[in-house]
């Protein structure tokens, strides 16, 4: 029996293989705001899930050319134009002693920056979560939940159930707003 307020359904699954298979089996299926929750990191789980490779890795690479791009024209211009000092007859533009700052002002715009819009980005998501420590899930310990939304277009709760226990999932439950469990 479904509650009256659900949020979604739950079903786990025992091996990555397996919950893999369903991914794509649910991928397959149409449902569109689903997640798996995972003990550790499943390669090819994105791929069976159909998204997109992210496009933060190309912010941190355009955010780090312009921590360089920064450190060099600061220090470029502090010892060229602003304080040039004479040492020992070499250069004022002296590079290779530009290399440590420059390194450091690589990785810090790209890490604080990348690590911003990455906050930013992920609160974009439009796919409402199971409620955090309300539902014991397993998921950290030893399971590979499955979690299907009740704002997913398909959702009919009747299918979605019988969808997910033809999966082969185990302890497929609804999940209410208070947190509960129905099953």
């Amino acid at each position: 029996m479904m509650p009256t307020s659900t949020r979604g359904l739950l079903g786990h699954f025992c091996t990555p293989d397996e919950a893999l298979a369903a991914a794509a089996r649910v991928r397959d299926a149409g449902y569109r705001h689903f997640d798996f929750l995972t003990p550790f990191p499943v390669h090819g789980m994105e791929e069976a899930m159909g998204q997109k490779r992210s496009w933060i890795p190309w912010v941190t690479g355009v955010l780090a050319i312009c921590g360089i791009l920064f450190a060099l024209g600061l220090q470029y211009w502090a010892m060229v134009f602003d304080w040039p000092l004479n040492h020992g007859g070499k250069p004022f533009n002296a590079w290779p002693a530009f290399i440590p700052i420059t390194f450091e002002a690589m990785v810090f715009w790209a890490a604080l920056g990348s690590a911003v819009v990455a906050v930013i980005a992920g609160k974009r998501d439009t796919i409402p979560q199971p409620p955090p420590l309300l539902v014991e899930t397993g998921a950290t310990v030893d399971r590979f939940v499955l979690w299907i939304s009740a704002t997913d277009p398909r959702w009919e709760p009747a299918e979605v159930e019988a969808f997910v226990r033809s999966l082969g999932a185990n302890g497929v439950r609804f999940v209410d707003v208070s947190g509960g469990n129905d099953a």
